[in-house]
C-alpha cells in the first residue's frame, strides 16, 4: 500500500536552481569589456559578495534536495530499515545503492560531498590548504542536480 508522502523536494530543487541562475547573472553583470578593446574583461569587485551568497544557497539546497531524493528512492526501492543502515554513508555509495552507474555523476557526488562539507561547515583552523571557489562548486552542484534528475527521471517524475 502506497501512502501519500509530503515532501519539499521540488521546492529545494527550485531554490537551488534560482540561486544558481542568480549567481550566473551576477557574475556576468560584474564583467565588462576592457576599455582599450583588448581581449578579456574587467571584473567589478562585488563588495557585498552577492554571487558567493547565491553560490552557497545553491550548494546548500542542492544538498538538501539530494538528501531528500536519496531518502525517497532508497525507501521506495528497499525500506526504511535499509535507508537507516545507509543514512550516513557517502553520497556515492547511496547513489550506487539505488542503481546509479554513471561514473560522472558518482564522481561529481563525491566532489560535491567533500566541498559542500568544507564550505558549509567551515573550520578555518583545519583548512585543507586548497582554495575552494564557491561559484565553481555551485556549478558542480548544479551539474550534479541536473545529471541525477535526468538519470532518475523515471523514478522522480
Amino acid at each position: 500500500m502506497n501512502s501519500f508522502i509530503f515532501t519539499n523536494i521540488s521546492i529545494y530543487k527550485s531554490i537551488s536552481d534560482e540561486a544558481y541562475l542568480n549567481m550566473k547573472e551576477l557574475i556576468e553583470s560584474g564583467r565588462s569589456p576592457k576599455p582599450d578593446g583588448s581581449e578579456g574583461s574587467v571584473i567589478t569587485y562585488d563588495s557585498e559578495h552577492k554571487s558567493f551568497k547565491q553560490a552557497m544557497i545553491s550548494i546548500v539546497f542542492t544538498g538538501m534536495w539530494l538528501e531528500a531524493l536519496m531518502h525517497l528512492l532508497i525507501v521506495k526501492k528497499y525500506d526504511e530499515k535499509k535507508f537507516k543502515e545507509n543514512d550516513f554513508k557517502p553520497y556515492k555509495e547511496k547513489l550506487s545503492l539505488i542503481g546509479c552507474k554513471d561514473q560522472d555523476i558518482l564522481d561529481r557526488a563525491q566532489r560535491f560531498q567533500k566541498c559542500r562539507k568544507e564550505l558549509v561547515h567551515e573550520k578555518a583552523h583545519f583548512d585543507t590548504g586548497k582554495i575552494k571557489n564557491a561559484q565553481e562548486e555551485a556549478l558542480n552542484a548544479h551539474e550534479l542536480l541536473v545529471g541525477i534528475s535526468e538519470y532518475f527521471s523515471n523514478e522522480i517524475g
